[in-house]
């Protein structure tokens, strides 16, 4: 059995230039890719940080105008009692105050009872009844000790979330008055942040200092609902800042998107202002930053195929060569010499083949010499052995006189040695004239049945002496096969007679026929010692005997198997064996059928 082609060589030289073409152009392709990615996000990230810390001054200047918006001074030494003039300080108050979402301001006195208080919906007083004790506030004990108050809580109760603000008013002297509260609307600090867009999905939220929504912008969450577990929210109320790419983290919002986010504290108020951009939307803002990835990719699997396509032409060119080489090497294997490798690269490669074509001339050359060495050898042996069986035979047939037992015994040995040497000159004469071209086939139709039953009645006797039984029965309707009667007869006489010297006892040899397609195929099946399939890869080598105990004792010149395969190939046909060891073995071949 042939092995098939490996390729190896092919497969190492294409991966070399991979390596050294491929990975090149992989490694700058992810660099590049990386490259534009790591941009991008940065770009994003500083788009992000940009638009935080400009809303986030904003709303700390809201803050503190809320503050200042307290900050009342009386043009008088001492503390006076609630009057018309402290009415109008606190008018003046709650009419500039307005502005900055002012909707409730109470005048406290230093007893943290309230004297007055202005609303939105009662402009110019609360009646008295409605008037309540603050000492007890949290902002009160803070504000007396002469510290303004903002609440870090805010009210959700309304429609627009709520805060208190609280300050001292003071005399020219510095002595504290009266105190002023104030419950700001967070209206303007949502306004703030209401109309911001980051791209056309990305969007900032401001939340208290328990995850509650203040504000947002357009496709953010609603006014106050709870993202304490949304991402980086409760991180960031608790003090800590997310800016830049380091900062930059990506987590599910509260639409289940995934998100790109920055976040930054407020740390008067507790509060934290965020920025969330929807990746899909954040990583397809930027056309430009698209186009180059697609086009890198585009261009790089484009020079990769095409890189990948060259290394395997090169790799296929270069070990061209290397086959014809190993092709040729296979032909000289089997004696034939008359094929010539044709390399033309112009390398090294060019000059192995023309000193392999030197070589095989030379090869040929020196078969020749052995041919006709073995050729003239054989010939010039035939005519000696040939008289040395005729005189050994006529004192055997007591010609020459009487012989004793003993003496006819130790010529008969003779003889047998004289036949093997007479068969194995044959041999090599045959061989030598199939080498030569000189083996004279002519193939015409013919009936395989009549020469197959003349070996059988030749080999008879040989058969009765080993107990063999023969078995032969053609079908009636036999096809005729393409094939040399004489040549045919010399193949069958070689196959069944080796079974029969092989068969290590009684047995049978049972000779078959099965037309396929178009060819005759003889099968000779015998009950044997069988062969091994390590000696069925040589059997038809010349010189090749089977070694084993069994066989041993079989005398042969190891050239039949050889001289019926070129018999068998010459009139076209093929010619093949199928054996298991202790159960026998069937030798096969096939004639074309003729027409």
């Amino acid at each position: 059995m042939q092995s098939q082609p490996k390729g190896k060589l092919r497969n190492k030289i294409f991966l070399m230039m991979a390596l050294v073409s491929v990975m090149p152009i992989l490694i700058a392709g992810f660099l590049s890719v990386y490259g534009i990615t790591v941009s991008h996000r940065t770009d994003v990230a500083s788009l992000e940080d940009a638009l935080v810390d400009q809303k986030l001054g904003e709303i700390k200047n809201i803050l503190g105008n809320i503050v200042k918006s307290l900050q009342a001074n009386v043009i008088t030494n001492r503390a006076p009692a609630i009057g018309e003039t402290s009415r109008l300080l606190l008018k003046e108050v709650f009419t500039s105050g307005q502005a900055l979402g002012l909707e409730e301001i109470t005048l406290v006195g230093l007893d943290g009872k309230e004297q007055a208080r202005l609303t939105v919906s009662q402009p110019e007083d609360v009646a008295a009844s409605g008037l309540r004790d603050d000492s007890g506030a949290a902002w009160f004990s803070r504000v007396k000790a002469g510290t303004n108050y903002v609440s870090d809580e805010v009210d959700f109760s309304g429609d627009v979330p709520v805060i208190t603000a609280a300050d001292s008013a003071r005399s020219q002297n510095g002595s504290i008055n009266y105190f002023l509260i104030g419950k700001f609307s967070l209206g303007v600090a949502q306004a703030a942040i209401q109309n911001v867009a980051l791209g056309k999905t990305g969007y900032l939220y401001l939340v208290d200092k328990n995850g509650k929504v203040i504000g947002s912008s357009i496709n953010g969450p609603v006014p106050g609902a709870d993202m304490k577990n949304t991402g980086i929210v409760t991180e960031v109320i608790q003090g800590n800042d997310f800016t830049g790419v380091e900062g930059q983290h990506r987590y599910k919002n509260f639409l289940g998107e995934t998100v790109v986010a920055s976040g930054q504290y407020l740390p008067d108020f507790h509060w934290g202002l965020l920025a969330e951009w929807p990746v899909q939307g954040a990583d397809g803002a930027d056309a430009s930053v698209s186009g180059l990835i697609y086009n890198n990719l585009t261009v790089s699997i484009f020079v990769l195929v095409a890189v990948i396509a060259a290394s395997i032409l090169l790799a296929t060119l270069i070990v061209r060569p290397v086959h014809a080489l190993e092709k040729s090497t296979k032909l000289v294997a089997e004696g034939k010499f008359d094929e010539r490798v044709n390399i033309k690269t112009g390398d090294e490669l060019e000059e192995l083949g023309t000193a392999f074509n030197k070589m095989i001339v030379g090869l040929k050359q020196l078969e020749e010499l052995k041919n006709e060495f073995v050729f003239i050898a054989a010939h010039e042996l035939r005519t000696p052995v040939g008289a040395m069986k005729g005189y050994l035979t006529l004192i055997l047939e007591g010609l020459t006189g009487p012989i004793t037992d003993k003496t006819k015994d130790f010529i008969q040995k003779v003889v047998d040695s004289n036949q093997r040497l007479i068969q194995l000159v044959n041999d090599l004469l045959e061989v030598s004239r199939s080498e030569n071209g000189k083996l004279a086939i002519k193939v015409v139709p013919i009936d395989v049945a009549a020469p197959i039953r003349g070996v059988l009645v030749e080999l008879q006797a040989l058969a009765d002496k080993a107990q063999v039984q023969m078995a032969y029965e053609p079908q009636s309707n036999l096809p005729k096969a393409m094939a040399d009667a004489d040549r045919l007869k010399e193949v069958m006489v070689n196959l069944i007679g080796n079974s029969i010297k092989y068969m290590g006892g009684s047995g049978k040899v049972t000779v078959s026929h099965e037309a396929q397609n178009e060819n005759l195929i003889t099968h000779i099946a015998d009950t044997g010692l069988g062969i091994s399939k390590e000696a069925q890869a040589n059997l038809f080598e010349k010189f090749y005997r089977v070694a084993s105990d069994k066989t041993k004792d079989i005398h042969g010149t190891g050239l039949g198997l050889f001289i019926v395969k070129e018999i068998i190939e010459r009139m076209n046909g093929t010619i093949w064996v199928d054996s298991e060891e202790g159960k026998g073995s069937t030798f096969s071949f096939s004639l074309p059928i003729g027409r």
